[in-house]
């Protein structure tokens, strides 16, 4: 009984320090792409620029986005918002690129 009470409350604990992931998929427009970090801005009210540095490498193939000419594309973009801290106890969000589909205008 004692030793899966202890378990149970480790198990408990642990779950804190594991990081928070959220996934989203949001329309937003291509911005740039500069030292190996992909840059977009909301196509909401608020224009936010999200920059992703983590992208698996199926995805940057996917799109020449070296290309310029991609510039103000739109796209719909998956993507998770993961929540760490830091050794000061400070927290910082990383974001990954999942998923990528260029919005063909019509």
């Amino acid at each position: 009984m004692i030793k899966t009470f202890a378990i149970s409350l480790v198990l408990f604990m642990t779950s804190f320090l594991s990081p928070v992931q959220e996934q989203y998929t949001v329309k937003m427009a291509f911005e740039g792409l500069e030292d190996g970090v992909y840059y977009f801005s909301s196509e909401d009210d608020d224009f936010s620029t999200f920059s992703f540095d983590n992208i698996d490498k199926s995805l940057a193939s996917k799109y020449n986005f070296s290309d310029r000419k991609l510039i103000g594309s739109s796209f719909e973009v998956t993507y998770e918002a993961e929540q760490l801290t830091n050794e000061d106890e400070e927290e910082y969000e990383v974001l990954t690129l999942k998923d990528i589909v260029k919005i063909e205008k019509k």
